[in-house]
């Protein structure tokens, strides 16, 4: 028969490895994401814009993306959302990544950038090439 102790040695092994195992997971996920061509482009047009700059406040600090959240973070055939938490000395909120291809074998390009904060919603950089489905946000 086996001891107790033995089962419970063994149940916090696969706890610790599948604990981390999900960790890892997460973060692979996370790491592709931010090596998105878009993500980066996005990224870029923040911190290049002054008005963006003034509402969140220098330093900007990125967070991670909700991978749970599918309303606002997939990546489809032809258009990607992204949400990502941005956080300043100012305010903080959601930077909201709008990105479109012609096919799958092309990259994304952002489309539209969006802030939304606790002071308002802000489009700070708009081509014209996202096109709403809905109107609900």
């Amino acid at each position: 028969m086996v001891q107790t102790s033995t089962l419970v040695k063994v149940a916090a092994g696969v706890f610790v490895m599948g604990s981390t195992g999900l960790y890892l997971a997460q973060k692979s996920v996370q790491w592709k994401v931010r090596s998105l061509p878009h993500y980066n482009e996005s990224l870029k047009i923040v911190f290049e814009h002054p008005k963006a700059l003034e509402a969140i406040g220098a330093p900007i600090s990125v967070g991670s993306v909700e991978l749970s959240d599918r309303h606002h973070n997939y990546v489809d055939k032809t258009k990607s959302r992204l949400r990502i938490p941005v956080t300043g000395v100012v305010d903080c909120g959601f930077m909201d990544v709008l990105a479109v291809r012609e096919t799958e074998k092309d990259n994304f390009e952002t489309a539209k950038v969006r802030l939304y904060l606790n002071d308002g919603v802000y489009t700070i950089f708009d081509t014209g090439r996202w096109k709403e489905e809905s109107s609900q946000e």
